[in-house]
């Protein structure tokens, strides 16, 4: 009985935290659009509509939005007015803003840091879709092509192996979204600059979920030996490792499109962690 009340509990709150989630998307996209300002929603305010049939079986803890870096400050600015207060706004990364719903808002002026991959927001914008149908207000929703590279390219950033079966499964499930064969898919990982991290993370959605498709696209790839072994060393560095150590680290920064871009990349984090650290 115990048991069964915390379960229906742990239910409630997610359903509430999934609709508090809708609320702040509309709210903010309204907002932002009386200063022509678009939205995309991404990560799990997204992901919760596109990928399950009850959107409150994903975990919310946060709202994610993704704004053109031109807007950034206008929308800040415009929620700020409105009531949302500002909790962090470093020099990189999202602004963070404390809302009225019960859950911060992440405003995102890009996916990931400049030097990690190519995926640039305006190309993201430009390969969009309007929509008012699912929360009620106009946003933008990128295409599925677009989530899924940014799915496969977050794995890898975040340091992870195939213990984080919960990501790799929304991997899985991101392909049934997807309208087009593997080898356009693949065309359009190494033109986001993923083709090494593709390399890593697909044989390990396939050996999770067995999901075909994740081989198909890793097949389709271009050949680059190079990148094979580097991502075979990933996965053994990163087996076991803490995603939070500096091993895990180095191994998620070489999976960059190149040995160059990984170093570039690896010692812009070292930067931003310090300043980070250091409060400046």
């Amino acid at each position: 009985m115990a048991q069964t009340t915390v379960n229906r509990n742990a239910a409630r709150a997610r359903a509430a935290t999934s609709l508090g989630a809708d609320a702040l998307v509309a709210d903010v996209a309204g907002k932002l659009a009386r200063s022509g300002i678009s939205v995309m929603p991404v990560k799990g305010a997204l992901l919760q509509h596109w990928l399950y049939d009850d959107p409150t079986e994903r975990p919310l803890t946060d709202v994610d939005l993704l704004v053109l870096p031109a807007d950034l400050q206008g929308a800040v600015r415009q929620l700020e007015s409105a009531g949302y207060r500002s909790l962090a706004r470093p020099g990189f990364g999202p602004v963070v803003l404390k809302t009225p719903f019960g859950l911060a808002l992440d405003l995102h002026p890009r996916l990931f840091d400049r030097a990690r991959y190519r995926f640039p927001t305006h190309e993201i914008f430009a390969r969009s879709s309007e929509d008012e149908a699912v929360y009620g207000a106009r946003v933008r929703l990128p295409s599925p092509l677009d989530a899924y590279a940014h799915l496969i390219g977050k794995f890898g950033s975040d340091h992870l192996d195939g213990r984080a079966t919960g990501r790799l499964d929304e991997i899985a499930r991101m392909a049934s979204r997807i309208d087009a064969p593997p080898e356009t898919v693949a065309q359009h990982l190494v033109h986001c600059g993923m083709r090494r991290v593709s390399r890593y993370v697909l044989p390990l959605v396939h050996e999770t979920t067995r999901n075909s498709f994740a081989l198909q696209v890793r097949d389709h790839l271009p050949s680059d030996r190079i990148g094979d072994g580097i991502a075979l060393a990933a996965k053994l560095v990163m087996a076991g490792a803490s995603p939070r150590s500096s091993v895990a680290a180095l191994g998620a920064h070489l999976l960059n499109h190149s040995l160059p871009r990984g170093v570039y990349s690896g010692a812009r984090a070292m930067v931003q962690r310090n300043r980070k650290d250091g409060g400046g």
